[in-house]
């Protein structure tokens, strides 16, 4: 199988070194140590763009190359005609991938990677709230705000270590599941009064949910982790006084050998059966 890897953080790195030992021919740009700055007219059976987003007006984000504009799109437009796989992608790349008869996918949409990522994910959340945290996990009042696929890997293994986990969700069937997984379980309406008492919130809900309102009942030095894009009112959070961050491309930062396996091993199945 030819790979070529495109710009993206550790995991795509990562990547790129397990499909060179399985024996797959591969080849990289925007990467360190790439041999060349533009793909040449090769044809690949697999592309993979950056994660979680492959693509910023008509450049591949190149994170691990310091002040690195990004790969032109136009520099790899030749290698688009088969399987190109990448996050959030724009109407440029769109374009580029349906004008040469590829298939564009987001590893994100297929369940097996998204659950496997979730995992990841809800451990490296912990470990990056374990640095920050003076005390013990034991017996910690944790808050998860939603009980996405994130949220419920945070809820097990939470309360594997004896936390106190109250889930905040709207849907009673997710309410449901937390119960039945240990937790205690409330509605969004409760949110402010139970993130009164936490030590630590876990937002996974990809709105604005802990917005000034509930931030303003929280004790000062309490923590809240970020896993969305905008679901923290990081101003009134500092204004609080709050530990307050946002954890995102968690996976390849916090394990990126164990997410470039995961992706390596979705890529190339789902590869092979679309070819065959």
């Amino acid at each position: 199988m030819r790979w070529l890897v495109v710009g993206g953080d550790m995991r795509s790195q990562a990547l790129a070194r397990i499909a060179a030992d399985y024996g797959d021919n591969v080849d990289t740009v925007g990467l360190p140590g790439a041999a060349a700055a533009r793909a040449d007219d090769k044809q690949y059976d697999a592309v993979l763009l950056p994660l979680p987003v492959a693509e910023r007006n008509g450049r591949i984000p190149t994170p691990m190359l310091n002040g690195d504009p990004g790969v032109a799109l136009d520099d790899i437009a030749q290698a688009l005609s088969g399987t190109v796989w990448g996050g959030t992608s724009g109407p440029i790349l769109t374009s580029a991938v349906a004008l040469r008869g590829g298939r564009l996918i987001n590893p994100n949409n297929l369940e097996s990677y998204a659950i496997a990522n979730a995992r990841l994910t809800a451990e490296g959340a912990i470990v990056s709230a374990l640095a920050r945290y003076p005390g013990s996990i034991q017996g910690a009042n944790v808050l998860i705000v939603g009980y996405g696929r994130i949220a419920r890997c945070l809820a097990r293994m939470l309360t594997a270590w004896n936390a106190s986990v109250t889930v905040c969700a709207r849907h009673p069937d997710a309410r449901a599941w937390a119960e039945a997984e240990g937790c205690r379980a409330v509605t969004i309406g409760a949110l402010a009064h139970e993130a009164e008492r936490c030590a630590i919130l876990f937002q996974t809900a990809p709105v604005m949910l802990v917005d000034a309102y509930v931030v303003a009942g929280m004790k000062p030095g309490a923590l809240v982790s970020d896993l969305t894009r905008e679901g923290v009112d990081f101003t009134a959070a500092d204004e609080r006084g709050l530990i307050a961050w946002r954890d995102s491309g968690v996976p390849g930062r916090y394990a990126p050998a164990a997410a470039g396996r995961i992706l390596f091993d979705i890529i190339r199945n789902e590869t092979e059966r679309l070819l065959n």
